[in-house]
């Protein structure tokens, strides 16, 4: 759920974290781990989201320790490629970049991924950020977006005031999947944030049946949403935070309303590595809060640390999920609910779409 919309301030804020990293930064490489290997290998979603890993923490972990970063390509769920690694021990990665769900499924019968080392304090980060087992650092909103400009209606607060068609008239757009919109149906009908798990199914899908007839375009791709929003397609749609920026970084003159979701990529280490002290001598890396101010001043996703905002601008901030004025509104996905559920309520959303 990433793009690479640059920052124009990321020039300063490089110089200033390198400074800052330079300065407080403990010796973390050990004479044991140094000897253990010289080069570890780190799989990721790949595209546009690379060059900013690889900015934020590849080179700079090469730099300090000396100790190689490679990266590739993974497929979008890790899960079978990590399973084959351990249960053939043919470590032809370290380090991978997952989600809870990914973790739920590598838990489930066997442990896949090692647990981890990381001398951190939870408190220091955003909820739900930090297992035992798994470093998130790439926060993403699911929230709402709309065009201050034709949008014909009075500005929207709430997803409440996205179901009501009379206060905020105008072309809608929604996301084609149950995920995350369940929520959403859910949060216009009144439920708390608290209460959202385990979801009230049959209740969200009535409330879905009162917006189906009013909305103009079910997209399907986090691409098609920034077009739809860029374009003035729609005038009103749930988005992915970092497309909406997107779009607003192509001119379109949207506004977010902070209201909705959010969910993690993190940082997982293979269970058995033979390169394990390294392995996890880059994930403590990647907890430093100078180290996700970088990724997070180039791709619009938050930072889990939040002591990453002393490094970060103020207008950048403003877009950034994790900030404190904007994750007020946002609760953590619940991933093991989706991992268990997805593929039956994915049939009956299906179902429904059909049934309009």
């Amino acid at each position: 759920m990433t793009t690479s919309p640059r920052f124009s301030r990321r020039a300063v804020l490089r110089s200033g974290v390198a400074a800052g990293a330079a300065l407080a930064a403990p010796a973390i490489w050990t004479s044991a781990a140094r000897a253990e290997t010289s080069q570890i290998t780190v799989s990721d979603v790949g595209g546009a989201v690379s060059p900013v890993l690889r900015q934020a923490f590849y080179d700079p972990f090469e730099k300090e320790t000396g100790i190689k970063v490679v990266s590739v390509a993974q497929d979008p769920s890790p899960v079978t490629q990590i399973k084959l690694l351990v249960d053939t021990k043919s470590y032809t990665w370290d380090v991978s970049m997952t989600t809870p769900d990914h973790i739920a499924q590598l838990t489930k019968d066997k442990a896949y991924v090692a647990d981890l080392d990381l001398g951190i304090d939870p408190a220091d980060y955003v909820e739900g950020t930090v297992k035992k087992n798994w470093l998130g650092f790439s926060v993403f909103g699911i929230a709402m977006a709309y065009n201050s400009e034709t949008l014909p209606g009075a500005a929207p607060t709430s997803w409440a005031d996205y179901w009501d068609t009379e206060k905020v008239p105008g072309r809608r757009g929604l996301y084609r999947s149950p995920w995350g919109t369940l929520e959403m149906a859910l949060l216009a009908d009144g439920v708390a944030h608290e209460d959202l798990y385990p979801l009230d199914v049959d209740r969200a899908f009535a409330k879905l049946d009162k917006i189906r007839d009013d909305i103009s375009v079910w997209w399907t791709a986090g691409a098609q949403n920034t077009q739809i929003l860029q374009s003035g397609e729609v005038d009103i749609s749930d988005t992915w935070s970092a497309r909406a920026y997107a779009a607003k970084a192509g001119g379109a003159p949207l506004e977010m309303v902070w209201s909705g979701l959010y969910s993690v990529d993190g940082w997982s280490v293979a269970a058995g590595t033979p390169r394990m002290d390294a392995a996890q001598e880059f994930v403590r890396f990647c907890a430093r809060p100078e180290q996700q101010a970088i990724y997070s001043s180039n791709i619009a996703n938050g930072p889990s640390a939040k002591k990453a905002y002393e490094y970060i601008a103020e207008d950048r901030a403003a877009v950034l999920p994790t900030a404190p004025h904007n994750i007020e509104g946002l609760s953590l996905m619940d991933s093991g609910y989706w991992g268990e559920h997805y593929d039956a309520l994915a049939e009956r959303f299906n179902e429904w779409l059909l049934a309009g």
